[in-house]
């Protein structure tokens, strides 16, 4: 019995690949999801998993084999998400990997996206270029199937599409509307998901996923709306700008801002199939676009747009900094908390005694938080310290801050991770919260200061 990982299994392409998988006998799945789920299969093991967690990642997969990497974050994980959708994704990923080299696991398949031969990339798309570095640099086989627009029910870029259709008879089409794409249906990219699992040939490369009719936005607009008897007049106004465009499709359709930004700045570059990275199996991409569609849209009414819902009142803050040449995290979290109590001058101080680190107020007495390190989970390039009391503490379950090296020591990561404040959450959110990334914004500036002062020494 073979045993398979499917992080993202809860979204609408783990769905469709577990129901494909689960038709083989010789295979055991288990998928991960934020929130409880109940297995209805004997095959299937649901398993609660936060994958900003790395102890919850490594958990998730002992036993496993292969793994097949969904996941793609641009709604908030917390109460508070202070940081970027790509820092979000990178820390995950990074996790990921960090999970899969200790239990020795052969093989990750990514779905990526369908990435243009352009040098000022959209973030959406640089972020998921992140993710393939991140797996691509471990010494993990690692398969990556890249696509732009799948078509199916229930994905977050279908789902635009469709309820621009239903909603607007007339649409004032901004210029990215003629750009070109080549989608791809779900079906046909389970396929490609399921054979890069069995064909060892396949395995290890970089392909894009392409369908078999290259069309415009307006046309695939056009063609949805014909699927469903609904038509609706375009007219083409190229001085639109892509802050406004992004906004409006967000106020039409309902779905998050968060959600529709990133991926409305990635609709201006084309997105068509590179010959060097095609499918050496074209009879897997065959469906017809017309016929994806039909398969896609329902005439049931469009059911409000959900998401995962945080813990109440909890926070995520992360912050990308870059990482002096030949130094580590564990120098970069020696260095941040040395650091504060000059940026904080007497106002706020810093006490180290051995793995405990104390913020107080003026008095020892006066304790604000205060943190542990964990000898058993922290790295030379990854320092973990849980937050274990102090006054603007409540009580915490897993509330931590960390340091981590990403992409091949280019930077360093610094998050906290499900923090309970004590402080009531309004003021929480205008004080503590808005000092904490000045804190950081100053710590980065800091570790820049570093960079600058050592390749003057170099030179």
């Amino acid at each position: 019995m073979r045993k398979i990982l499917i992080a993202g299994a809860s979204g609408f392409i783990g769905h469709a690949l577990i129901d494909k998988l689960l038709q083989e006998e010789d295979v055991e799945i288990v998928g991960l999801s934020r929130s409880h789920k109940d297995s209805h299969h004997p095959r299937l093991t649901w398993k609660k998993c936060d994958l900003f967690s790395l102890k919850d990642a490594s958990d998730a997969m002992v036993g496993c084999e292969t793994a097949y990497y969904l996941v793609h974050s641009m709604l908030p994980s917390a109460s508070l998400s202070q940081g970027t959708f790509y820092d979000f994704d990178l820390i995950m990923a990074d996790n990921f990997v960090r999970a899969a080299l200790r239990h020795n696991l052969s093989h990750i398949i990514y779905l990526g996206g369908m990435i243009p031969p352009a040098t000022d990339l959209s973030w959406h798309l640089k972020s998921r270029l992140e993710v393939e570095e991140t797996f691509k640099s471990s010494p993990i086989k690692t398969t990556v199937l890249r696509a732009g627009l799948i078509i199916g029910p229930h994905g977050s870029s279908f789902t635009i599409l469709e309820r621009l259709i239903r909603r607007l008879p007339i649409m004032i089409c901004p210029a990215w509307t003629k750009t070109l794409s080549q989608p791809v249906a779900l079906r046909d990219i389970i396929k490609a998901l399921e054979r890069a699992f069995h064909d060892e040939k396949i395995q290890g490369k970089v392909y894009d996923m392409g369908g078999p009719e290259i069309v415009t936005y307006q046309g695939l607009i056009q063609k949805a709306g014909r699927q469903i008897k609904k038509s609706s007049t375009l007219i083409t106004l190229n001085i639109i700008p892509l802050s406004l465009s992004r906004f409006w499709v967000s106020l039409v359709t309902g779905v998050p801002k968060k959600l529709v930004y990133p991926l409305v700045l990635s609709l201006r570059y084309q997105m068509l199939a590179a010959a060097e990275r095609a499918w050496p199996y074209p009879e897997d991409l065959n469906t017809p676009l017309d016929e994806a569609l039909q398969l896609s849209l329902h005439d049931d009414p469009i059911k409000k747009f959900s998401g995962h819902v945080p813990e109440e009142k909890d926070v995520r803050s992360i912050q990308r900094l870059v990482l002096p040449p030949g130094r580590n995290a564990e120098w970069v979290a020696t260095e941040y908390f040395d650091w504060l109590s000059t940026f904080f001058s007497t106002l706020i101080k810093v006490q180290l005694e051995g793995d405990r680190c104390t913020f107080y107020f003026f008095d020892p007495s006066i304790k604000l938080l205060i943190l542990q390190k964990s000898q058993e989970r922290s790295t030379p390039d990854r320092q973990l310290l849980y937050i274990v009391g102090g006054l603007l503490s409540a009580k915490q379950e897993r509330g931590r801050l960390e340091f981590r090296e990403v992409l091949d020591r280019k930077y360093v990561m610094a998050a906290i991770h499900e923090f309970r404040p004590a402080l009531p959450w309004f003021i929480y959110r205008w004080s503590q919260a808005i000092i904490h990334l000045i804190v950081m914004k100053a710590f980065g500036d800091h570790l820049k200061w570093h960079v600058i002062s050592n390749k003057k020494v170099l030179v």
